[in-house]
């Protein structure tokens, strides 16, 4: 990639951007679009199988965000040893992060799976949703683990720039899972209705397809996560990735827990507005998915610099990615603002009993998208591609732990807030995430070169 010597910059960098963000955002998006239909498609049958699916997912959320934290990790040394073009330590991340992480998810599964119906209770009293929720979460067992192999090869192929072949997968994945969710939820073809237990089967069938292509795939075109020889001795490479994936993947874990708190927090409102708020969380992934490309983007271009130790030119990029997500969020929660009835109607949120509760809630989701978004791109596309994860825990754990949730749980059990004003007041998160992390990127802290120079591989970085 060629350089403007004038401001940094390097050259085409909005068409770079493009190229590596648009396939992960259609894929995200479609990733969206598939928990929004299980929603949709179980929603026929009444508003406790509604609920009992958001609630069960949320398990599997919180072990897809060890996942993430793990196949983070995995994708900032990636993208900075690929940027080095070392690809024999980019190979030997990968394996230690698909090893560790089958480690950790497989008493995980056990624990969510066998103790399905205790879990629900932590979250709802009505036994018909804790009933529906744990039948979803046994017919789901073993998605995590096939998930967790999926996500680490797609971070490795993105952190080298390939993010094509993961989005094709995903699609085809995805339109293969919305068809087994219609056949297997509604029933037909000799299949009776499953409802709910369809949704979860659905998607475990699917994903198994999509490891064993995946798999297939990556031998036909001797891909270099199976061709590069690897060096699993190397202890330096396995304590440098640890060291970015254990604050990481806690980080990831407490947020995704206190998301779990701010459901469990609307389960004992009232089933009505757990049914609402399960409804727009997919919603909300939906309309954070372009934004989800972009910050992947900015962490693979940034991270391959940063590996370059191209310093000047990583903080020029993070500059210009903070003046592009600002303008497109204010644009997005525009146009989402001047079509809500059609939002409402799309989410079959505007029926008499749901409408006054919904029709609030996607107002301040207008209002707030733009500061949810650039607190996305600086966190992970710019602090965690330095490596900078420690910060990132802490920042959670204040932002979310000590002020988000306490001050959502008085308003709704103490104060006895409605639901609109105990939706509004969790972007208080946002905005106190957005105060400490715009700060840490003006300290520079996350300008760091991360990969480690040995003996067996003593590439130095490129000159800027």
């Amino acid at each position: 990639m060629t350089v403007n010597s004038n401001n940094l910059l390097p050259n085409n960098l909005l068409a770079t951007i493009a190229k590596l963000g648009f396939p992960i955002a259609v894929q995200s998006a479609l990733v969206a679009v598939l928990s929004l239909a299980d929603v949709l498609m179980v929603s026929d049958f009444g508003k406790e199988a509604t609920a009992a699916v958001g609630i069960a997912s949320k398990w599997h959320f919180v072990a897809i965000m060890i996942m993430a934290g793990l196949a983070s990790a995995n994708g900032t040394l990636v993208a900075q040893y690929w940027g080095r073009g070392d690809t024999r330590s980019a190979k030997t991340v990968s394996m230690i992060a698909a090893n560790f992480g089958l480690k950790v998810l497989l008493p995980i599964s056990l624990l969510i799976t066998f103790g399905a119906t205790y879990i629900m209770m932590l979250q709802t009293q009505d036994a018909k949703v804790i009933e529906l929720g744990a039948t979803y979460l046994w017919y789901g067992f073993p998605i995590l683990l096939l998930t967790h192999l999926i996500i680490v090869v797609e971070a490795s192929m993105r952190s080298s720039g390939d993010t094509v072949t993961p989005l094709i997968f995903s699609s085809g994945t995805i339109v293969l899972n919305i068809a087994l969710n219609y056949w297997l939820i509604k029933g037909g073809l000799g299949v009776p209705a499953m409802g709910v237990a369809g949704a979860a089967l659905a998607t475990t069938i699917s994903r198994l397809i999509q490891v064993v292509g995946t798999l297939i795939y990556l031998k036909w075109r001797s891909h270099w996560l199976l061709t590069t020889e690897s060096s699993p001795e190397r202890p330096s490479l396995r304590l440098s990735y640890r060291r970015l994936a254990l604050p990481l993947t806690l980080g990831s874990v407490l947020w995704a827990f206190g998301t779990m708190v701010y459901q469990m927090i609307f389960g004992h409102m009232g089933t009505t507005e757990l049914a609402v708020y399960s409804m727009l969380g997919p919603f909300e992934s939906l309309c954070y998915s372009i934004f989800f490309g972009i910050s992947i983007s900015c962490s693979v271009l940034i991270g391959q610099a940063l590996g370059r130790s191209q310093f000047a030119q990583a903080e020029a990029m993070a500059s210009y990615f903070i003046r592009v997500v600002f303008i497109c969020g204010i644009a997005l929660g525009g146009i989402m603002w001047l079509n809500q009835d059609w939002v409402l109607y799309a989410l079959n949120l505007d029926t008499p009993e749901l409408a006054p509760l919904a029709a609030p809630a996607v107002t301040i989701l207008c209002c707030g998208l733009w500061l949810r978004m650039l607190n996305m791109t600086i966190i992970n596309g710019m602090i965690r591609a330095g490596g900078d994860n420690v910060f990132c825990l802490r920042m959670d754990f204040i932002a979310m732990w000590l002020t988000g949730l306490p001050v959502c749980a008085i308003a709704a059990f103490v104060v006895g807030l409605e639901f609109r004003f105990v939706y509004g007041l969790m972007f208080i998160e946002e905005a106190l995430k957005f105060t400490l992390c715009y700060r840490r990127y003006k300290q520079k802290y996350w300008i760091t070169n991360l990969t480690v120079v040995t003996q067996e591989n003593p590439q130095t970085p490129q000159a800027a």
